[in-house]
């Protein structure tokens, strides 16, 4: 695949991903929060009726429980994957016919959160989306604050090592 294409399912699995999720992404920064934790400051944020919650949460149980397989067999794919491009002899073939199962796979989960989401959405009123929609961009602010700060600490390690180069790993 392309890298804009990369990029762009990237982004549908982070914004489906953090409906199916309830939201949780809201605080992903806080270390140790549990998913229920997480619910419950997302369903005080979009001031959800007690009838909402238990259908948001009945929805998500649903979701995760139809995703369970394809992530178990996604995972078992992509390490069959490696072995056999790691391999003296690697069979193309059995590569791409592999890749395109998971690729399949991958969307077949994208079309699951999608749905996922959807029924989250008809669940809310329009100022709750609004709000949603404002979670989601400080998610988004959230992870780029941290692929920056990352980036400076590749660039500039506080440990007094130097950054790894290709051709010289880190000491």
């Amino acid at each position: 695949m392309k890298r804009a294409s990369w990029i762009a399912l990237s982004v549908c699995v982070i914004v489906a991903g953090a409906a199916i999720a309830g939201f949780a992404a809201y605080e992903h920064g806080n270390p140790g929060m549990g998913m229920r934790m997480r619910f419950e400051r997302m369903a005080v944020r979009l001031k959800l009726t007690p009838a909402q919650e238990t259908q948001i949460k009945a929805d998500l149980k649903q979701a995760r429980t139809n995703a369970r397989p394809d992530i178990d067999s996604m995972r078992n794919l992509r390490a069959t994957l490696a072995k056999q491009i790691f391999t003296d002899h690697p069979d193309q073939a059995a590569i791409q016919k592999n890749a395109d199962q998971l690729k399949q796979q991958l969307a077949a989960m994208i079309d699951q959160y999608v749905k996922a989401g959807l029924q989250i959405n008809g669940v809310l009123a329009s100022d709750q989306r609004v709000e949603v929609q404002k979670i989601i961009v400080e998610h988004q602010q959230l992870a780029e604050r941290r692929r920056a700060r990352w980036q400076q600490h590749r660039e500039h390690p506080t440990s007094g090592q130097q950054p790894a180069t290709p051709d010289q790993p880190r000491q």
